[in-house]
């Protein structure tokens, strides 16, 4: 029944991309699909630029503002997360604290697991998509469910942009940056 869900979420979204909707409504058809199909508390999509993740689009502005960066050359688990382009999910507060130094404000919104799902591209790595929940909500199936709109992103950021979305914060196509995977 989710996948049922999942796929016509998953359509509803590459008709806004294929009408050319800004980015700004596909992230949130993104993020409403992902609420529906899965659940979550706070969901972000990050886009690589050099070393740092910026923040395209968050279900939480004040506590995750659109435009935030996250800094990833000192930090060994997401820049191996990045590289190896494979979905990781922090099941519990101990995963949690380990792997992320912003682990109070997690916990602070009630959350106590991710999930995060690289944006990935033949070329690398361009950034995560990341859902957050209470501890022990993520399955590996939640990531089957997820992983479609996390290519669909790759998609948008690696098409040209269009001339009517010219004033759009960057994410929206064009160039990529990629950290790539390792061989």
């Amino acid at each position: 029944m989710k996948a049922a869900l999942a796929l016509e979420f998953f359509s509803r979204t590459t008709e806004l991309m294929r009408r050319d909707a800004p980015s700004v409504e596909i992230y949130h058809s993104i993020e409403t699909a992902l609420n529906e199909v899965i659940g979550s508390k706070l969901l972000t999509i990050l886009r690589l630029e050099g070393s740092r993740l910026k923040r395209l689009h968050t279900s939480d502005l004040p506590s995750y503002p659109v435009g935030g960066s996250k800094d990833i050359s000192h930090d060994a688990w997401l820049q191996s997360m990045l590289q190896d382009g494979v979905p990781v999910i922090s099941a519990d507060p101990q995963a949690v604290r380990q792997r992320f130094v912003d682990h109070e404000t997690i916990f602070g919104l009630g959350c106590g697991a991710v999930m995060n799902l690289p944006v990935i591209c033949p070329s690398g790595t361009l950034g995560s998509l990341n859902l957050l929940h209470e501890p022990g909500w993520f399955s590996p199936q939640h990531i089957l469910l997820a992983a479609p709109f996390a290519s669909l992103l790759a998609v948008m950021w690696l098409a040209p942009a269009s001339p009517r979305h010219a004033g759009e914060a960057a994410g929206s196509g064009g160039s990529a940056n990629t950290f790539a995977p390792s061989r």
